[in-house]
C-alpha cells in the first residue's frame, strides 16, 4: 500500500522551530519495512495553508492511506490534516496514532475523522493492520486498534503486548520527515538545552535509550505503555554513529520519559558517550542523583537534567505517586547546580491533595531556592493520566469527547474550591511572569548571521551576576511571543537568568495620564449607581494601558479599594505587573495589594524584586522593611496564597483518591 505520513505543523509562525516527531520515524521505518510505500509531508517545511499543502501532496501521489499522530494536545492538529486529506481523496484510509489515540480510545472516533485509531506502540499494530486493509481479514485479531464495526459501534481490539527488546526495533527514518532541515535550522534560542552548545550552532537530534516509565505518577499518560523497558546500549550507540555521520550533530536529547534508574546502566552510559564529545541532556528520578552518577554525567557531556519536581510538600508527592522525598530533591538540586549541569524542573499546583497550606508550602521553598529557576504552572490533567480517570469516576468530567477537544488549562481536582483554585493559578502566573533573575545587557544588535524562512536573528552579548563570565549569543532568534525578557544559560556554570528584550516593543496602546483619571472617575460614577459590570469593564484594562505614572495608579488603587473585592484589585495589577515586569513600581503595586490581603510572602517577593530593578526605590523599601518588621509573623512571612471563599473543593461523587501508595489505574 501507499501511505502518506505527515507531520503537524506545530507552529504559529512560519520557521518556527519544532521538536522533531521521533515516533513518527519509528511508524515510518516499520512501514517500510513491511514492504509498504510511503511518503513524507512535514508541515513545518513547506509554505501554504494546511489543506491546501496536504490536498496537492494526494493529487500528486495518490496515496491509499493518510497517517498521522501525536500526543493528545496536537489532536486539532492532526484533525485538520484529516479533514483536508478526506476532501481531498473522500475514499482515503485515515489512520491516527500516539497519545491522541491511547489516551481516549473509546472516543477517539467521535472526535476525528479517522477509520482506524493505533493504541499503544505502534510499530507493529500498523503493519498487521495494514496488511488487514490490504488483504482482507478479520480486524478483530489486529491487538491495539479502535475502529468502527458495520453497525457504527466503536470496537477497541485487545491491548498489544509491549516490546520486549527495544532493539528489535527498525530505528527511525528521519530523512523521510525532512530531518536535516529541522537541525540545520537550529538556533540557540529554540530550546533551552541548545543554549549549552557554545558556538550558538546547536545541531541537535533526538533519541531514546528506554520506552515508559518504572513510576506511576498520577498526572502523567504513559503512550507507549505502562512497562518500563531499556534499549540495549549497543543498539543505541550503533544509532548514534549512523546520525553522527548523517547529520554531524554537536548535541543530542534523550526525550525518554526517565532516564536508566539503574547506577551501573547510568554510568556505563556516560563513559561510552564521553569519546563523541557530544552535549546531551536527560530525565532523571532525584533518587538516581549522586556525587558519583552527578561527577561522571558531568564529565562526560552532560549539557542538562530535567528533574520530575512538581511539589515540594511531602503530601503532595505522595499523592501524586512521586516515589520522592523532599530532603532528596534539594540534595540533588544542590549537586548538580554546583557541578555546572543546567537544571530543568517544574512545580505543579492543583494535585487532588493539593490545599492552600501545600501551594504555600511549595512557593516557600521556592522563594528560598530562586537560583534554580524552576518553572511554575497550573497542574493539568491529560487524557489516559490517573489523575484524567479518577476524574471521571468522580464525575468531575462529564463530556469525554469534548474534554479532549479541549484539554482545559483551568480544571480543578485539588482540595480548595474553584475560586481559591483559580486565585492559585493566577498569582502563579504572574509570579512566573514577573519574579525574574535579571542579569547586566551589554548589547543587543540585529545580526549578520540571518537564518532565510525565519523571524530576525541577533547578537545579545550579557554577564552572568555568579560566575561574571560574558555570554556571547550569536544569530539567536527570539522566542515566540518573547515579552520584556528572555530567560538564557550561562554556558559556563549553567545558572539561567532573564536578559533584556531590546526588541521588545508595546502595543501602541498606551493612554496619557490625564485620560486615565477621567475613564476612573466615569467607573466610580458608574459604580455608584449600581453598574458594576460596566464599571469594572472601564477600570481593569486601564491597569495595562496607563503610563508608569504614580497618582494615576494610586489612584486606581484607590478605585478598587472603594468599588470592588480586594480580588479585582489584586487581579488588575498582577496583569499590569505581567506585562510590564521590568517596572519596579508595578511590583509595589502589586506588593501593596498582596499585603492587603494577608499574602505577606508574596509581598515580600515583589518588593524584593523592585528593589533588584532599582534599589533606591523608597515605596519597595518602606514595603519591604514593613513586612520584615515586628507587625507581621513568621507564620505571614510564609503564605503566598490565601483564602477567597469557603465554598466547598468540586463534589465528587466516590470517594476521595485512594491513599498515598496505593495505585489508580
Amino acid at each position: 500500500m501507499h501511505i502518506l505520513l505527515v507531520v503537524p505543523r506545530y507552529g504559529d509562525n512560519w520557521g518556527e522551530f519544532y521538536q522533531f516527531p521521533l515516533g513518527l520515524g519509528y511508524i515510518a521505518s516499520a512501514m517500510k519495512q513491511a514492504g509498504h510505500m510511503v511518503s513524507g509531508l512535514n508541515l513545518n517545511h513547506h509554505r501554504g495553508r494546511i489543506e491546501d499543502l496536504v490536498t496537492s501532496k494526494i493529487a500528486a501521489i495518490q496515496p491509499d492511506v493518510c497517517a498521522t499522530g501525536g500526543l493528545s494536545p496536537f489532536l486539532s492538529l492532526a484533525q485538520s490534516i484529516f479533514s483536508a486529506a478526506r476532501k481531498a481523496k473522500p475514499g482515503i484510509i485515515n489512520i491516527a496514532g500516539g497519545g491522541m489515540v491511547s489516551g481516549e480510545p473509546g472516543v477517539i472516533l467521535d472526535v476525528m475523522d479517522i477509520d482506524y485509531g493505533v493504541v499503544g506502540e505502534g510499530e507493529i499494530t500498523i503493519v498487521e493492520l495494514l496488511a488487514r486493509i490490504q488483504g482482507g481479514g478479520d480486524l478483530y485479531e489486529v491487538n491495539g486498534i479502535v475502529f468502527r464495526d458495520e453497525t457504527g459501534r466503536t470496537v477497541e481490539t485487545l491491548a498489544r503486548p509491549q516490546v520486549g527488546d527495544l532493539g528489535t526495533i527498525t530505528w527511525p527514518d528521519y530523512d523521510l520527515l525532512e530531518c536535516e532541515d529541522n537541525v540545520s535550522n537550529q538556533r540557540a534560542l529554540d530550546s533551552y538545552f541548545f543554549q549549552r552548545q557554545p558556538h550558538s550552532k546547536p545541531r541537535a537530534i533526538d533519541m531514546i535509550t528506554s520506552r515508559s516509565c518504572p513510576f506511576k505518577c498520577t498526572f502523567c499518560f504513559h503512550p507507549t505503555g505502562k512497562t518500563y523497558r531499556e534499549r540495549p546500549l549497543d543498539d543505541f550507540f550503533a544509532e548514534l554513529d549512523t546520525l553522527v555521520a548523517r547529520y554531524d550533530i554537536n548535541m543530542v536529547g534523550l526525550i525518554d520519559e526517565l532516564f536508566s534508574l539503574k547506577r551501573r546502566r547510568l554510568l556505563e552510559f556516560c563513559a561510552r558517550i564521553k569519546p563523541y564529545n557530544l552535549q546531551w541532556m536527560v530525565q532523571l528520578h532525584v533518587n538516581s542523583a549522586t556525587e558519583e552518577t552527578v561527577k561522571a554525567m558531568r564529565d562526560s557531556g552532560c549539557a542538562y537534567i530535567s528533574y520530575g519536581i512538581e511539589s515540594m510538600s511531602q503530601p503532595v508527592l505522595e499523592s501524586m505517586q512521586k516515589k520522592s522525598r523532599t530532603h532528596r530533591i534539594d540534595e540533588a538540586l544542590t549537586m548538580t547546580f554546583e557541578s555546572k549541569i543546567g537544571i530543568q524542573g517544574n512545580l505543579l499546583f492543583g494535585d487532588s491533595a493539593e490545599t492552600l497550606d501545600t501551594a504555600n508550602e511549595s512557593m516557600h521553598w521556592w522563594a528560598r531556592n530562586r537560583q534554580y529557576q524552576i518553572n511554575l504552572t497550573p497542574l493539568m490533567v491529560f487524557p489516559g493520566s490517573p489523575d484524567y480517570l479518577k476524574s471521571l469516576e468522580d464525575g468531575l468530567i462529564v463530556d469525554r469527547a469534548a474534554y479532549v477537544q479541549d484539554i482545559p488549562s483551568e480544571f480543578n481536582i485539588s482540595k480548595m474550591n474553584d475560586k481559591n483554585m483559580g486565585m492559585v493559578g493566577f498569582i502563579v502566573w504572574v509570579f512566573a511572569n514577573s519574579l525574574l533573575n535579571v542579569a547586566p545587557l551589554t548589547s543587543f544588535e540585529r545580526s549578520s548571521d540571518q537564518s532565510p524562512g525565519r523571524d530576525t536573528a541577533y547578537d545579545v552579548v550579557w554577564s552572568c551576576p555568579r560566575c561574571g563570565s560574558e555570554n556571547e549569543y550569536i544569530g539567536v532568534i527570539l522566542p515566540p511571543h518573547s515579552g520584556h525578557t528572555i530567560r538564557f544559560t550561562c554556558r559556563d556554570c549553567a545558572s539561567r537568568w532573564d536578559v533584556e528584550n531590546r526588541a521588545f516593543t508595546l502595543p501602541e496602546n498606551g493612554i496619557d495620564d490625564a485620560t486615565c483619571r477621567k475613564r476612573l472617575q466615569k467607573a466610580v460614577k458608574l459604580f455608584d449607581r449600581k453598574k458594576y459590570g460596566e464599571s469594572h469593564a472601564i477600570a481593569n484594562p486601564l491597569m495595562g494601558e496607563a503610563p508608569s505614572f504614580i497618582p494615576a495608579r494610586l489612584f486606581m488603587a484607590e478605585f478598587y479599594r472603594r468599588v470592588g473585592p480586594a480580588e479585582h484589585m489584586l487581579k488588575s495589577f498582577g496583569s499590569a505587573l505581567g506585562m510590564d515586569p521590568l517596572s519596579p513600581d508595578r511590583h509595589s503595586d502589586f506588593a501593596e495589594a498582596l499585603v492587603e490581603v494577608g499574602a505577606h510572602g508574596a509581598a515580600r517577593l515583589h518588593y524584593e524584586q523592585a528593589i533588584n530593578l532599582n534599589p533606591d526605590n523608597e515605596r519597595a523599601l518602606s514595603g519591604l522593611a514593613y513586612v520584615d518588621g515586628p507587625e507581621v509573623s513568621d507564620a505571614q512571612r510564609q503564605t503566598y496564597f490565601v483564602s477567597w471563599s469557603d465554598a466547598p473543593a468540586p463534589a465528587r461523587n466516590s470517594s476521595c483518591r485512594a491513599s498515598a501508595g496505593e495505585l489508580v489505574a
